[in-house]
């Protein structure tokens, strides 16, 4: 059974939101710091829901009860969905959060993906346009033009669009960091602290590398 753990961010949008699409990302730190970043006082961020490295879910802000409230974990972002293009995510999508440091290095858990399936079945019963899975994307496919690189070339798609949407297509997602990008990032791991606070900070500070990097990569492809 699903662990589900209820925390209230105070940095979210007190209004309902017409659920369209699901946004994946990853955290870039441990459970500890991301619970502190989301539920602090006057923050900027937060996400509806966190799912931890054993498959344990947090909600912080409302909708897995049909009513979905604005959280703030897309910032500027833009998709071209078939003929329609659309901006501002926060607006109309729901982000998940899964506990990684790196999607671009480290793998997913069973227990996250096995989560992630259990969630989705609850929000298909209200939410019907997450009955598509096209309406699944990750932060990188609407906010890569500012480096955003999550959930990351770890994060296994095919497996979660078999697990979720067994016997549908399935759309392409493309992660942005460059598999040259991703093996020079592969040296970090040398170097990781073994303090766990250090080793949260230390992994901040290379997922903030990572974003500049195909932040300018990005720039320079226009």
């Amino acid at each position: 059974m699903m662990n589900i753990i209820k925390k209230t961010s105070p940095n979210y949008d007190d209004r309902e939101i017409p659920v369209q699409y699901l946004v994946l990302h990853y955290t870039a730190t441990d459970l500890e710091q991301t619970l502190a970043i989301f539920l602090k006082k006057n923050g900027t961020v937060s996400s509806h829901l966190v799912i931890d490295r054993d498959g344990t879910v947090y909600e912080l802000v409302s909708c897995l009860e049909g009513k979905a409230k604005r959280a703030r974990h897309a910032g500027p972002s833009q998709w071209a969905d078939n003929k329609d293009s659309l901006e501002a995510f926060n607006d109309f999508a729901i982000g998940i959060e899964l506990i990684n440091y790196n999607g671009n290095l480290f793998d997913y858990t069973d227990a996250q993906y096995n989560a992630l399936n259990d969630v989705l079945k609850i929000l298909q019963q209200y939410y019907p346009a997450l009955l598509s899975p096209g309406r699944v994307l990750g932060h990188e496919q609407v906010s890569g033009f500012r480096g955003k690189a999550d959930p990351g070339l770890c994060f296994d798609w095919l497996r979660f669009y078999q697990q979720c949407f067994p016997g549908q297509d399935y759309p392409d997602r493309i992660g942005v960091c460059p598999v040259e990008l991703q093996i020079t990032l592969e040296r970090f791991k040398v170097t990781e602290p073994q303090e766990k606070q250090a080793r949260a900070a230390y992994w901040v500070s290379v997922s903030s590398v990572l974003e500049t990097s195909v932040r300018l990569i990005q720039e320079a492809k226009k």
